[in-house]
């Protein structure tokens, strides 16, 4: 399968994943010949600084977009129109409106269109989301989530006009694939300035409590951590993960019942990985995805920005 990989930034770690796969081309796309360069180093990909060759090229199978969100319409929209399949880094958009547009032309067509819910994948989430449909451990009645995250990737701008959509987004999407749309939303967020801050979310359902604390009020040196409780009427689910811990990614999922507590094993690997993975392998086995959809993007996309217009209303 020949890919075009557009972007130089957070594209590095989709090519991590593809330099790691049998029988996949790469092709890069970016503006900047330095950063380009970096990726003909490492990974042995071909490169260009005209993103139209690469639509242009009818081996092309899969648009990787990597680009910043104000341009992820056109170029989802771009792929199709040249009759790619489209892989989409979160958020789908920047707004529900172009969300819809990009989901009528992904359904007009006869391609498919992913969007990079990564956390979907998580094996402890694919766990939780067994456990809350089989009903094993009983009637999901609390939903605690976090995540706290420190600028290991660099410098970057993670204050409350970004925590909903860069750093929130991704759970609530976990939380929205399990229960749907929260019947309403309370959110209150604190400021460290332009680049830090915090929030404690709380989201209505019928039968449910489910809190979301986000927070980059950490250092690098903090690195990342994330988890959930989630509380049955038969039981406990908890997740404590560090991925970017030195030391190694460490995860630990356990399962608390009247009988005792029991650790569940997960699937080795990263979920940057396996998203990728299930795309090719729709795509291989001729599959209709039906879990990183557009569609499902969209909903989630509704949440982040109310949660948004909460956090930055002055």
């Amino acid at each position: 399968m020949k890919i075009g990989l557009l972007g130089t930034g957070f594209a590095i770690a989709h090519a991590g994943v593809y330099a790691a796969l049998p029988d996949t081309e790469v092709v890069v796309f970016g503006r900047s010949p330095q950063k380009l360069a970096v990726f003909a180093e490492m990974f042995g990909f071909a490169t260009t600084t005209d993103v139209g060759e690469i639509y242009a090229d009818p081996a092309v199978d899969l648009v990787d977009v990597c680009l910043p969100t104000a341009l992820h319409k056109e170029h989802i929209l771009r792929g199709l129109a040249a009759g790619k399949h489209v892989l989409c880094e979160l958020p789908i958009a920047p707004s529900v409106a172009e969300a819809e547009e990009i989901c009528r032309a992904a359904e007009a067509s006869g391609k498919q269109v992913f969007i990079d819910m990564f956390m979907r994948v998580h094996p402890a989430v694919r766990h939780l989301h067994s456990v809350i449909a089989n009903g094993s451990l009983g009637e999901l009645k609390s939903l605690r989530s976090y995540r706290k995250a420190g600028p290991i990737w660099g410098p970057v701008h993670l204050g409350l006009e970004q925590l909903a959509l860069e750093v929130m987004l991704s759970d609530l999407d976990y939380i929205v694939a399990a229960l749907g749309l929260p019947t309403s939303v309370r959110t209150r967020g604190v400021s460290a300035g332009p680049d830090r801050a915090a929030a404690e979310t709380i989201l209505g359902y019928d039968d449910t409590v489910v809190e979301f604390t986000a927070s980059s009020m950490v250092p690098a040196s903090y690195g990342v951590t994330h988890g959930f409780e989630a509380a049955f009427t038969g039981g406990v689910l908890q997740l404590h993960e560090t991925p970017y811990d030195p030391a190694g990614p460490a995860a630990r999922l356990t399962e608390y019942t009247p009988a005792g507590q029991r650790n569940i094993a997960l699937a080795p690997g990263d979920t940057y990985a396996a998203a990728i993975g299930h795309v090719l392998d729709c795509l291989t086995t001729g599959t209709k995805d039906t879990l990183l959809t557009p569609r499902a993007a969209t909903d989630t996309l509704r949440l982040a920005l109310d949660i948004h217009q909460q956090l930055t209303a002055h």
